[in-house]
């Protein structure tokens, strides 16, 4: 560590090894006159004191200039002196909040930084909290009992009132957070971050609770009705993933029969099959029919039967009008016989297909990820109604509140 200049005058008195009562700083003329003190000849030490400052030219500082009775502080490390003005610090800051200063030379961002107290948590305050004390009683996020006290007021008035709350059965008022704060007082306390309500083990199974009366009619019917939508989004996203399935199959024996020389590069290869894929409603059809089960229990596409390719009628996505498989733009002129091309376009660079494989995946992708946000919407609001539902019926437990009925008439 290099030694900073000796400072002339009274100023050298500050020069002295910190202690840990934070930063050092300079207030100026009055106390460091105080800090020398006076005496019987304190008349000539005052003189002698003027004399020294009118020479105390420095220089410190990142401006090099002398001490010109401006605030100054001490950096920890080079205990160099610098202006306030000139490291961007405001004198109460420094003050009061300056724990550890580093000047911006002596600044490395690991070891060497400027480290500052931690202010009230009273919005405003600019004071430290007292997190410092030796004493772990008397810490606090506060700097004052008044300032906590401040703070919990401001708190419980944003709170509606029993009077003013047409609610005040269904949600927090001041009185009941009040009445909280008081009735626990004897057990320790109660402190920010607690969960008071909403902690019940065991109160819900397979997303029902276990427990009468926790649920409303409303509550339940809105949970009965989203659940079987829930199920039914997972149902489409199961049929979405069959027509993947469909898709790479067709692919993979568009591939086989290039393989094998019956068919080139160039080859369309879309299978008359995919007719119903990224049309949920009619692939479902498909799927309960001899052929569509047919293909699954294999877990490959296979040639069609003759009769199935010859008398098969679909409707294409570029046509809404029924026609034989024959005379289909899908269908091989004269049906082929061949187990390897069978129910397969075999044209080159077909235009009504072109590109079917990369196409038709990505419309199924696109329709599997909005099914799964609107499934994740549901099931997010129906958390969101479990929640406040369990807080509400154990703040209720806790309450002890009961009705008798005295007569049925």
């Amino acid at each position: 560590m290099r030694s900073a200049p000796k400072k002339k005058g009274t100023a050298a008195t500050k020069k002295s090894r910190k202690t840990k009562g934070g930063p050092r700083s300079k207030a100026g003329k009055a106390a460091r006159n105080a800090e020398k003190g006076t005496g019987a000849g304190g008349e000539e030490n005052e003189g002698e004191g003027s004399s020294d400052e009118e020479t105390d030219n420095g220089p410190y500082c990142l401006c090099r200039g002398p001490d010109d009775h401006r605030w100054m502080i001490s950096c920890d490390v080079c205990e160099d002196w610098f202006h306030g003005e000139c490291v961007d610090l405001d004198k109460e800051v420094g003050e009061k909040l300056v724990e550890r200063f580093v000047c911006p030379n002596c600044t490395d961002g690991k070891r060497n930084y400027t480290k500052y107290k931690k202010t009230c948590s009273l919005p405003g305050c600019r004071n430290a909290a007292r997190l410092y004390t030796k004493s772990l009683k008397d810490r606090s996020v506060f700097c004052s009992n008044d300032h906590c006290d401040a703070w919990w007021a401001s708190m419980i008035a944003t709170l509606p009132t029993k009077a003013a709350s047409k609610t005040a059965l269904e949600v927090l008022t001041q009185e009941d957070l009040i009445g909280l704060l008081i009735a626990t007082a004897d057990k320790g306390g109660w402190k920010l971050g607690d969960k008071p309500f909403g902690n019940i083990e065991g109160l819900w199974a397979n997303g029902l609770p276990t427990r009468p009366d926790v649920l409303s009619e409303e509550e339940q019917a809105f949970l009965q009705t989203s659940t079987a939508e829930r199920l039914a989004l997972g149902n489409e996203i199961v049929q979405y993933k069959k027509m993947m399935q469909l898709l790479d199959w067709a692919n993979s024996r568009r591939q086989a029969a290039i393989e094998a020389g019956k068919f080139t590069k160039d080859s369309c290869g879309y299978d008359w099959r995919l007719d119903t894929v990224s049309v949920r409603v009619q692939f479902a059809a498909w799927l309960e029919t001899p052929d569509g089960q047919a293909i699954f229990k294999a877990g490959k596409l296979e040639a069609p039967l003759e009769n199935n390719s010859n008398n098969n009628t679909t409707t294409t996505a570029t046509s809404t009008t029924t026609t034989n498989h024959n005379n289909n733009n899908h269908a091989a002129p004269d049906t082929p016989t061949d187990p390897a091309t069978r129910g397969a376009c075999d044209r080159k660079r077909c235009k009504p297909h072109a590109g079917w494989y990369k196409l038709l995946m990505g419309v199924v992708r696109v329709l599997i990820k909005e099914t799964a946000t609107a499934a994740a919407a549901k099931l997010e609001a129906e958390g969101a109604m479990r929640s406040a539902a369990e807080a509400r019926y154990e703040r209720r437990q806790l309450e002890n509140n009961y009705v008798e009925v005295l007569s049925e008439d």
